[in-house]
């Protein structure tokens, strides 16, 4: 009995060794990573909470955030500088987002990214983001076009509300894309988009960011990206997106994307001939239709979405072949996973190709098949008419 009393209060009293008290730790909730011009180094930006500037009993004029910089060789010692000055030490597990400049992904992700892993300091759910065309640390300023106080807040809500015209990867999905064989990761690129109406830039969420591996090689326009997204089914986070054509005249109808399915398959003929076929089933719903008609008979209502259901098709079928013409002959990069798709029905031709993949994508086949239906046209029976 006196063995097993001493035994029981050792194991009590270990389960709090290393708790951290709320007022020694800073909270950060976005990370930014650029490329210092003058030394070569990595520079961090993290974004730190100010809990007492959002207190509601008692008014502050201080931002609720607050940032600090460090450059560094390393990711491991960029951590260590910014506890170095702040007052509190960072506190990661809370981080929703992590911006990196182009510079840096072309250089490579997964040697800075690997601190995070190894010291599991950033959970997998965060958000990456690429920027084009400006430093990752200048999308952690308050922009104009948010509603929230805090930037990290404003740059969660763009990846959760992304659509299909863009992409939006967590940290655990781009180690699965860029760590398998025989598919590539893309993530979600942010820009700022300037318009003559506003003097200052709105923050934006574009299209994607092509990688070989962990390593940028090129960027995909709007439409490339929703080719993407329709071969890969990868955009399931949030909301599907919608299209929109021009009908009559100078009259446009939209059509809300609700259901998509995809899948890629490989077809192997004399051992060593790949071809590919990639299927796409797109279900639709009309939700605008700007051409004020009165009312249609069946046979026009018919007719109507039989045209929907063309145009769409045709629609698809552009969008998917330009991007797989884009991935072949500038990025020579399967971001689709045809080479995944390869390994697991032909793993024996797989095996004899896999180190000279890169290559043999740049040149292989395919066909497109797209299905289209739209459910309903609504609960309208014809548009909304005034009286003549």
């Amino acid at each position: 009995m006196k063995k097993i009393v001493p035994f029981f209060m050792v194991i009590l009293l270990t389960g709090c060794w290393d708790v951290e008290e709320l007022t020694e730790i800073g909270i950060v909730a976005a990370m930014a990573i650029d490329m210092d011009e003058e030394s070569g180094e990595y520079q961090l930006t993290s974004e730190f909470l100010r809990p007492s500037a959002e207190s509601t009993f008692v008014a502050s004029q201080d931002e609720p955030f607050l940032t600090v910089s460090v450059t560094g060789r390393s990711m491991s010692e960029l951590l260590r500088k910014t506890n170095l000055k702040i007052d509190r030490k960072g506190f990661y597990s809370h981080n929703k987002v992590v911006i990196v400049s182009e510079e840096v992904a072309r250089e490579g992700l997964l040697p800075i990214f690997e601190t995070f892993q190894r010291e599991q300091l950033v959970r997998s759910y965060v958000w990456l983001g690429v920027t084009s065309g400006t430093s990752a640390a200048s999308i952690l300023e308050k922009q104009k076009n948010s509603i929230s106080k805090i930037p990290a807040d404003f740059l969660d809500s763009l990846f959760d509300n992304a659509e299909y015209e863009t992409v939006s990867f967590n940290l655990l999905k781009f180690y699965k894309h860029a760590l398998r064989q025989g598919q590539n990761p893309v993530l979600g690129v942010i820009t700022f988009d300037q318009s003559e109406q506003k003097a200052e830039p709105d923050v934006h969420l574009s299209g994607g960011a092509a990688f070989i591996k962990d390593k940028l090689v090129g960027f995909m326009n709007n439409d490339e990206t929703m080719g993407y997204n329709w071969i890969t089914t990868n955009n399931r986070n949030s909301n599907e997106g919608t299209m929109t054509f021009p009908y009559k005249d100078d009259k446009y109808v939209t059509l809300k994307l609700v259901n998509i399915n995809s899948s890629i398959k490989p077809k192997v003929t004399n051992k060593t001939d790949i071809s590919y076929t990639v299927e796409i089933k797109q279900q639709l719903e009309v939700t605008e239709r700007q051409e004020l008609k009165k009312t249609e008979t069946r046979k026009e209502l018919a007719q109507l979405v039989v045209e929907l259901e063309k145009t769409v098709k045709k629609e698809i079928e552009g969008k998917v072949e330009q991007v797989i013409t884009k991935a072949q002959e500038d990025f020579q990069s399967d971001i689709f996973g045809f080479g995944a798709s390869l390994r697991n029905k032909y793993p024996k031709v797989w095996n004899n190709i896999k180190d000279n993949w890169s290559e043999e994508f740049a040149k292989v086949p395919y066909e497109i098949k797209v299905e289209v239906e739209i459910l309903n046209t609504g609960l309208l029976d014809g548009s909304l008419h005034p009286h003549e």
